[in-house]
């Protein structure tokens, strides 16, 4: 039997309102996902949001969070039916309760469950009362690990078979930056120190980056000129992590820049003696396969799902204590070889992950929805 039109050429609504107000992993991975998918000849993918839909004396500081709510529940299915979408795609958490269509929903993770403190009251309320009902309606899920695909089907009761997991790509613009005057411009910029160890992400409690700087001050025994460069917006955390540069008399040797623009990060990582990622909890762990393309060695903690996603590319810790960081950054800067052997398994495992792989994964995806139609 021939397949229909909706099945070789399906055409997709992709609703970036709640991934567009992320600065990190959530809008990168729903935009590079949007950009892969619209080079493939064989979908037709258009992006849309609250924002870019109301009219500009509706933007601007009175442009709430209920109004992208009333945007995505009522304007968008009417959107969809106009544009005669066969399916809409909501690249974050949240998406109509009555579409026109069938939906797929990105639910990248559950440490909105796991770490509410890490979350305003808005995303909270969303998380009680707007998640659990998308989630039960839509078609199907996609997340970003074994581990989170297992959560989400224990927090809302559902199969474990109406989620799909897709890795995400590494884009090609990481890779190890060689060009001297690169380096150069990009420590003149930042201030970089000649020295350091580096974290990248955002400065919320499930990173943990206390320790991490704990962790500093007993390495500073050793290599008494080593640094710790932050890279990530700064948070509801961000007054603790600067309590703990200052109880360890680290002002001097800590560097928060804050947001960074991506293009800038692959001159950042390449510079970094090593990446030290300790966070509890992660959707995925971004910063560590980037810093791997970038051939910078990773020292992670086996928290989850860290160990499904760096597998052996990564030296793991004991656990994520102060301690446990330091013993194994003391042991990668004073091993050359072990300093290299990281290095390329980093690079070779980072290989791995390609958008265009998760495109395709994806377009499976809506086929397999749309001929249950």
């Amino acid at each position: 039997m021939p397949q229909s039109k909706e099945l070789l050429h399906p055409r997709i609504l992709w609703d970036m309102t709640f991934a567009a107000k992320s600065l990190t992993g959530t809008r990168i991975y729903a935009q590079k996902m949007f950009d892969a998918l619209s080079t493939l000849d064989t979908v037709s993918v258009n992006q849309v949001s609250a924002l870019s839909n109301m009219p500009p004396e509706k933007t601007g500081h009175l442009f709430t969070g209920i109004q992208n709510v009333w945007w995505q529940q009522i304007q968008l299915p009417r959107l969809a039916q106009i544009q005669h979408a066969d399916l809409i795609h909501a690249s974050a958490y949240l998406g109509p309760l009555h579409p026109p269509c069938p939906l797929i929903v990105n639910v990248l993770d559950t440490t909105f469950l796991e770490f509410p403190a890490d979350f305003d009251w808005k995303w909270r309320m969303y998380a009680r009362f707007l998640i659990p009902p998308t989630i039960r309606r839509a078609a199907a899920l996609i997340t970003l690990s074994e581990y989170s695909r297992r959560a989400i089907a224990r927090a809302y009761s559902i199969s474990s078979q109406r989620i799909r997991v897709v890795y995400p790509g590494i884009s090609s613009e990481f890779h190890p930056t060689t060009d001297a005057d690169t380096i150069l411009e990009v420590r003149e910029r930042y201030q970089l120190p000649t020295d350091y160890i580096l974290f990248v992400g955002a400065q919320e409690p499930r990173k943990n980056i206390p320790a991490v700087i704990a962790a500093l001050a007993q390495c500073r025994a050793v290599f008494p000129t080593l640094a710790l460069v932050l890279v990530g917006p700064r948070s509801s955390d961000s007054a603790a992590i600067q309590r703990t540069v200052s109880e360890f008399g680290l002002n001097h040797a800590v560097h928060d820049l804050g947001f960074v623009p991506q293009n800038d990060l692959p001159a950042i990582y390449s510079a970094a003696r090593a990446l030290v990622y300790a966070s509890r909890l992660e959707g995925f762990g971004m910063p560590p396969l980037e810093a791997m393309a970038c051939g910078v060695p990773v020292i992670a903690v086996p928290n989850p799902p860290l160990p499904e996603v760096l597998d052996d590319a990564a030296l793991w810790t004991d656990n994520d204590n102060p301690n446990a960081l330091a013993a194994a950054v003391v042991r990668v800067l004073s091993d050359a070889k072990l300093s290299e052997k990281l290095r390329q398994r980093g690079m070779n495992h980072a290989r791995k992950f390609s958008w265009e792989r998760a495109a395709q994964e994806t377009l499976g995806l809506y086929r397999e929805v749309l001929a249950k139609l």
